[in-house]
């Protein structure tokens, strides 16, 4: 089983760099289907950020495990 552990901090970063990444793929690139995978990845990232959010500050980690059956 392999995981990963990442802040708020970590993953707002991660969230603002998918969203440069998105709007040079859109603007600089004039592709709109690489500006999109940008914006679903940032997506999913968003919706770990949220959920974090429910939870006490000193517990606002994020656990990612990678488990195959």
């Amino acid at each position: 089983m392999t995981s990963i552990s990442f802040t708020s901090g970590e993953l707002l970063d991660i969230i603002s760099a998918l969203e440069e990444k998105e709007n040079l793929a859109y603007l600089v690139d004039y592709d709109p289907g690489l500006a999109a995978y940008y914006m679903n990845l940032g997506n999913q990232f968003q919706r770990i950020y949220d959920k974090l959010q429910e939870f006490a500050p000193e517990n606002r980690v994020a656990n990612l495990v990678l488990a195959v059956n």
